[in-house]
């Protein structure tokens, strides 16, 4: 039983490929064969310039991305650097004004010592 089913199975497949080889030589089959490759060929093309336009708009993105981040980098560093300027500033105002104030006081002292 075991040897009949092997025969057959060798049988069958000895008829699918010969009957495939045939297939396969056709003309039919080579048209077929052609046009199918064909359709894939322009479908490639289709998905490569679609990835490409994705690409171009991708990098168009990080570019953009990365001047937006330069300008605002840019406006923190000028808002940081104003910010010290009027701390600057205003200590050299507290600094002028505690002057002027020690140099009246002194100048008080000086007036009353003088009166005594």
């Amino acid at each position: 039983m075991k040897i009949k089913k092997k025969a057959l199975s060798t049988g069958i497949g000895i008829v699918v490929g010969a009957v495939g080889g045939k297939v396969l030589t056709s003309k039919v089959a080579k048209k077929a064969a052609v046009a199918t490759v064909q359709q894939g060929l322009k479908a490639k093309k289709a998905v490569d310039k679609t990835v490409e336009n994705i690409k171009v708009s991708t990098e168009d993105i990080v570019a953009e991305a990365k001047v937006k981040n330069e300008m605002e980098e840019k406006m923190e560093a000028e808002a940081k650097a104003k910010l010290d300027i009027e701390e600057v500033s205003k200590e050299d105002l507290i600094n002028d004004l505690k002057a002027e104030i020690i140099s009246e006081i002194k100048k008080d002292l000086k007036e009353e010592t003088e009166e005594e």
